[in-house]
């Protein structure tokens, strides 16, 4: 009889964690075990993608930006219905509500953290008080799956604990988010462009921590160095008129060069269009879907040093300081990008370093993880070889680190020569 996972989860709209999520249920040995969803909040768009798939969406209705009593017996009454053999929280307010369901369900309990934390102080005061609750309540899980290792640093760095932590990459489907001869001029048409344009493009959710402010002046700069550009972004929320993105463009003039997309659900056949992708965040990336995702499709990425970007792009690619337009510029190698075969070799080594989730899901985790969990073993993707420094365990070629356990902290000295593209 197959098993069952209670995965628990702040909500059901579009997110990189929430993708990982179908992608983890769609990945798992049916026959051993069968996944069910609790929203915390009011099912999102992608709890009809949990339905194609067969998974179970229950809501505890919580209302946004609120704690209720009522949700919280809502997470137990569901606990106590699914009687799962193991809970998987999804982000902070998702774990915390797993530690709830596991009790009253009896089940052992994984964390899963999907943000990284330089600085707590960029927070939001109430993210920031649960941080800190999940840092005093982090012996309870069994395990804590960190998907960056800078994410893991940094949470132990202020209390979590390091016995039962682990990595695991988000994994990348190379199937579907693959080169596609033909995208960029599909593309360019769809965009009413001209053919010569270069493609510059971003991919994400309108949120302050991705900074889609900072990618928009540099577009701007670009455009007064009299380089042909267009802008390309898509994710929800940024076509609305108090977005970061139309604010910049707006500002620097350059409206008709940004082109916003929207939502997406074909962004495989739009990513392998670009010349270039952009990843602008200022804060809390951790292991960034979208940078793989370009990288898989071939595409030079150029991104900031928040969470494990720069470790993920390597020599296939940029890495600058955050919250700098004008290095973002400088690090775009427009010149002769599209025809640059040996960049785009480089980058597609993601197919290489992203296992897909289907075959890597259906083994069990790493003993230490399922001792901890003093139950059956708990489901998990299987780790990515290494793109840069970590290798797979048993490597020869793994990079050593430093006598503290811990990789050496990135420099930004040299402000006018990015990293990669050397």
């Amino acid at each position: 009889m197959a098993k069952t996972v209670l995965h628990v989860i702040t909500g059901l709209n579009i997110g990189g964690a929430e993708h990982m999520l179908l992608r983890h249920a769609a990945g798992l040995d049916p026959s051993a075990w069968r996944s069910e969803i609790l929203s915390l909040l009011p099912p999102g768009p992608l709890a009809a993608n949990a339905a194609a798939l067969g998974v179970r969406v229950h809501s505890a209705l919580m209302p946004q930006g609120r704690v209720t009593l009522r949700a919280a017996r809502q997470v137990v009454r569901v606990a106590r219905a699914v009687r799962p053999d193991i809970v998987h929280g999804w982000m902070y307010h998702g774990n915390l509500a797993a530690s709830l369901a596991g009790a009253a369900g009896r089940a052992p309990c994984l964390w899963s953290i999907h943000h990284s934390l330089a600085d707590i102080s960029r927070e939001k005061a109430s993210t920031r008080a649960v941080i800190r609750l999940s840092a005093a309540m982090s012996g309870a899980p069994a395990a804590i799956s960190y998907c960056a290792r800078a994410a893991r640093d940094q949470h132990e760095a202020i209390g979590f604990r390091a016995k039962t932590a682990l990595v695991i990459p988000n994994g990348t489907d190379t199937e579907a988010f693959r080169p596609a001869p033909g995208a960029g001029h599909r593309l360019r048409e769809a965009l009413g462009v001209p053919p010569g344009r270069q493609l510059i493009g971003h991919v994400g959710r309108a949120h302050p921590m991705k900074d889609t402010g900072s990618f928009a002046t540099a577009i701007a700069r670009l455009l007064e160095e009299g380089r042909d550009v267009q802008g390309v972004v898509i994710g929800a929320g940024h076509d609305e008129g108090s977005s970061a993105v139309r604010a910049a463009a707006s500002a620097h003039g350059i409206g008709a060069r940004i082109s916003l997309l929207g939502p997406r659900d074909d962004v495989a056949a739009l990513l392998p269009g670009l010349d270039l992708y952009v990843q602008s965040s200022a804060w809390g990336e951790a292991f960034s879907l979208a940078i793989a995702e370009a990288m898989a499709c071939g595409v030079p990425p150029v991104v900031t040093d928040v969470g494990d970007s720069a470790w993920l792009v390597g020599d296939a690619g940029a890495t600058v300081p955050p919250s700098d337009p004008q290095a973002l510029a400088r690090a775009f190698p427009l010149t002769g990008a599209p025809a640059c075969p040996q960049r785009r070799g480089r980058a597609s080594r993601a197919n290489s370093a992203s296992t897909a989730m289907s075959r890597g899901m259906r083994r069990p985790m790493s003993r230490r993880s399922r001792d901890a969990g003093r139950g059956p073993p708990l489901p998990a993707p299987a780790r990515p070889c290494a793109v840069r420094g970590d290798a797979a365990p048993g490597n020869p070629r793994r990079r050593r680190r430093p006598a503290s356990g811990r990789p050496p902290p990135q420099e930004h000295s040299a402000l006018n020569r990015p990293r990669g593209f050397g």
